[in-house]
């Protein structure tokens, strides 16, 4: 069976990376969040809230062909209503109007603050003309409407008056009877004021503030803020090589997950030790168990299990030692081979003198078993020192590895392989397929995400497909359990047991 890769469509998979990297930068998503809305919150307290009211002016222009009216600056419909509204628009936009009603409302309103303060366009598509004017209040947003208007029109009546006036005081006090009708009409106008502009609807008080309501302010804030962090997220998550979970490792190659070992593991300095988390010696016990069904069904024989992983430092080496104690502890005969010629550890980790054991085996007629070194009962090593590197080695081992697997298999239940991070180099691929089951260590936010990639790869181009994911430093893994704490308990009486008779 090869390792395989089926992933979902590309916008699945793109919504589940979202999801992933807000998942893990959930504090940060949220520290972002919540700095937004302490910058919203200050800010939204010292928002001045504006009202806003409106007064109507209804534009009734006179007809094209008037001639009672020339002379004067009466409103005339221009064909174009919606031009005839916007010139009215313009008539009832003053400075004088702006400056009469600053001085009529008081309170230090200048002609400027007026203007600024006053709008006046036409209502859609109708013949009504809105003067719309903020203010801090309800009751004086509706004040400066009204005076706004009634100051235009009363500015607007003064202009008309002296037009008007000129136009009477033209025809003279005996008009003749052609002038008679238009002297009168002037002199209606004149008494009642401008038909073409007049009052349609006084400004009320608005019953709320114009704006965002505060509520939505703050939901808003809430969503840019989590939209910041997301992004955030998404940056960071986009820079980091390392792999992010479990959900990550099984979207890279769906293979089992053997064993999760608890966070403690990663404490390396106890890795070989007696005292070591009862947890993780539970966690390895489990292991055990699952080999030996394994080595069972395949025949009860010797078994050869390899350990690996995709970048150095994910505890590949913790992770064969372990294994073995387990087994030792199972009652099985162990042999610990430390194949990681480039960089071994077995012999520092056990407190062994390390040995140029494939140099030995090359080029001297020495048995295997003349270079195992006794760690403790059941548990023999063949620990490798460090330099045993260079071309010609490494082919020897790829010609001979099967054989010295072999003899060791002859003289142990289990033969445990501590080979190299496959990701970074391709040497346990020459192991690999030598071995009865092949365990790949990962560690979460510390194995780097391409090197785990490259040793998926490599796996699935040799025909090669792992028992199963040995991941280190998992807490889900950590049980909470009162067999689990009943376990501690005996484990640490033990230890001191044993530190008293040494």
């Amino acid at each position: 069976m090869t390792v395989t890769s089926s992933g979902p469509d590309e916008g699945t998979a793109a919504l589940g990376q979202y999801l992933s990297a807000i998942r893990a930068r959930r504090v940060l998503v949220a520290l972002v969040t919540v700095a937004t809305l302490a910058v919203a919150i200050p800010l939204l307290a010292a928002r001045t809230p504006t009202y806003k009211s409106t007064a109507q002016l209804l534009v009734n222009p006179l007809p094209q062909d008037d001639r009672t009216f020339l002379g004067t600056s009466l409103l005339r419909d221009s064909g174009d209503p919606t031009r005839t509204v916007q010139t009215a628009a313009a008539l009832v936009t003053s400075p004088v109007a702006a400056r009469d009603a600053a001085r009529r409302l008081g309170g230090g309103l200048t002609a400027d603050d007026v203007q600024q303060r006053v709008d006046v366009q036409p209502l859609g598509e109708s013949n009504i003309l809105s003067i719309t004017a903020s203010a801090s209040s309800p009751g004086a947003a509706a004040r400066l409407a009204d005076q706004y208007l009634s100051s235009a029109l009363a500015v607007r009546a003064a202009q008309l008056d002296r037009q008007l006036d000129a136009a009477i005081a033209a025809i003279g006090p005996r008009p003749v009877p052609a002038d008679a009708a238009r002297l009168a009409e002037l002199r209606t106008v004149r008494e009642r004021g401008d038909p073409t502009l007049t009052r349609a609807q006084s400004a009320q008080p608005p019953s709320a503030a114009t704006g965002a309501p505060a509520a939505l302010v703050l939901v808003l804030a809430a969503i840019a803020g989590f939209t910041l962090g997301s992004i955030a997220a998404l940056l960071l998550e986009r820079f980091d090589r390392r792999v992010r979970d479990v959900g990550e490792l099984l979207g890279l190659a769906p293979i089992p997950v053997m064993l999760r070992v608890p966070a403690t593991a990663s404490k390396g300095r106890h890795a070989a030790s007696d005292e070591f988390a009862w947890s993780v010696r539970e966690a390895f016990r489990t292991l055990q168990i699952e080999l030996d069904q394994r080595r069972a069904a395949a025949g009860g024989g010797s078994h050869t299990v390899m350990v690996t992983s995709a970048s150095s430092g994910d505890g590949k080496t913790s992770t064969a030692l372990n294994l073995a104690f387990a087994l030792v502890a199972a009652g099985h005969r162990v042999i610990l081979v430390d194949c990681d010629l480039r960089r071994p550890d077995i012999a520092r980790q056990l407190g062994l003198e390390p040995s140029n054991w494939l140099v030995a085996l090359l080029t001297e007629s020495v048995a295997l078993d003349d270079l195992l070194q006794a760690a403790r009962p059941n548990l023999q090593v063949l620990a490798a020192a460090k330099g045993s590197r260079g071309n010609s080695l490494m082919r020897g081992l790829d010609r001979r590895i099967g054989e010295i697997l072999a003899q060791a298999s002859e003289l142990a239940d289990y033969v445990v392989v501590d080979s190299a991070p496959l990701g970074e180099v391709g040497d346990p691929l020459t192991v690999a397929g030598h071995v009865d089951d092949l365990l790949v260590v990962v560690r979460p936010q510390h194995t780097n995400r391409e090197a785990l990639r490259r040793t998926v790869q490599l796996l699935q181009r040799a025909h090669l497909s792992p028992a199963g994911w040995v991941v280190i430093g998992d807490d889900g893994a950590r049980s909470s359990s009162s067999y689990h704490a009943e376990a501690n308990g005996s484990g640490r009486r033990l230890a001191r047991i044993r530190s008293l008779s040494r």
